[in-house]
């Protein structure tokens, strides 16, 4: 029933492709990224490639179409919607279907190595090797060359389909209803990723701001804590030795008399000495670990939270599992996130998360670049609501 309904969609299948400015990898939010190229291929007939003073002619192209077929579609999705305002009803993206015939196995998979493993030829690269690899932005590439570049990317993904419906049709039937699923599914995820979330960056940022009296608060009871040893918070080797005990190395720059020629005359002379600087056991490893081959034991959060400390070790490891915790929040979060909105040249205040159909081997959505899924409370309340 599944198969017998997608052929009466397959009437006018229309293959679609873009090319674009390559900054950020061709982010359709990066505000100064720009759509080239479009080519399109309808049924058996020879491809179209549109260059910008063209576009307008996919309206018609896409009215027609009874669904629309690409690799890595949702990005491609994503550029005709802003350029053109078009969306589409009903999608088969080969990529998709490829990581689902594959069991799951296959991440990501690329247009190149399917092309080979159906036979179907495989994309001239002259593109990639001479022009973007050489750093020359996609508006600059002669337009003959762009042309055939594009018109090759239809045609193989049309092949391509061609080797999966085959597939769907026969000996992975089993499949085919799960791949339509996952297809309803993309339209849903690339309106999700076109809205993209409004973020509060001045406030992050703020709340960043007055984490960081909290962060001297708690690095000065450190400090105090070990006296005169000059500790450098920022290294695992010297955690590592505060809390399981040994020896802290530092060179320590001390005066040995005067220059006595030259244009340096009458200065003070200094030489660098090895310190040493013995520290007590703490903390008892937990049973059965072993030292790094670094030198020193594991001081990440589920090795201290294991651990068997004294009272005074335990004081510490609080401490520092707090310090850690309030550093990744700002670094990653609340000032990692409006770096990443300036990086990526996204307008201001806007979060365009990747989320991904073809990562988890079980099947499940991931996101990335930024991770939604892994944002603390503390962030998520600079998520502001459009309603």
């Amino acid at each position: 029933m599944e198969i017998l309904m997608l052929t009466r969609m397959l009437k006018n299948i229309v293959v679609l492709d873009v090319e674009t400015s390559t900054r950020n990898k061709g982010n359709p939010f990066t505000e100064d990224n720009e759509l080239i190229t479009i080519q399109y291929k309808i049924n058996d007939l020879p491809p179209v490639v549109l260059f910008k003073h063209q576009f307008n002619k996919l309206f018609t192209v896409l009215e027609e179409a009874t669904i629309v077929v690409g690799f890595n579609l949702k990005f491609d999705l994503h550029w005709i919607r802003k350029e053109l305002g078009i969306t589409v009803p009903c999608v088969w993206d080969c990529q998709l279907a490829e990581y689902l015939l594959s069991r799951q196995e296959w991440k990501y998979p690329n247009l190149e190595q399917t092309c080979v493993n159906y036979g179907v030829g495989h994309k001239l690269d002259i593109v990639k090797t001479e022009y973007w690899d050489k750093g020359i932005d996609t508006c600059d590439i002669p337009q003959d060359i762009l042309a055939e570049y594009g018109a090759q990317d239809v045609e193989v993904t049309y092949a391509i389909m061609q080797k999966q419906l085959e597939l769907f049709s026969t000996t992975e039937q089993s499949k085919f209803k799960l791949f339509r699923l996952h297809c309803n599914d993309l339209l849903v995820l690339e309106e999700m990723e076109y809205n993209g979330i409004v973020y509060d960056e001045q406030g992050s940022l703020a709340q960043s701001d007055s984490y960081t009296k909290t962060l001297e608060n708690l690095e000065g009871k450190i400090y105090e804590f070990v006296d005169s040893v000059p500790i450098n918070l920022n290294s695992r080797d010297h955690i590592s030795v505060l809390l399981y005990g040994g020896t802290i190395t530092v060179d320590e720059r001390l005066p040995i008399g005067n220059f006595k020629t030259g244009a340096k005359a009458g200065q003070v002379k200094y030489k660098l000495f090895k310190k040493e600087f013995i520290l007590p056991r703490l903390v008892e490893p937990s049973k059965g670990s072993e030292l790094k081959k670094e030198g020193y034991y594991s001081t990440d959060e589920d090795s201290l939270m294991s651990c068997k400390p004294n009272a005074a070790g335990k004081k510490l490891i609080a401490w520092l599992l707090e310090r850690s915790k309030i550093n990744k929040l700002k670094s990653t979060y609340l000032e990692g996130l409006p770096k990443t909105i300036a990086a990526m040249g996204w307008k201001p205040n806007m979060l365009y998360s990747n989320l991904n159909q073809c990562v988890a081997v079980t099947g499940r959505i991931t996101s990335t670049k930024p991770n939604q899924q892994n944002f603390p409370k503390e962030c998520k309340k600079f998520c502001v609501s459009r309603y």
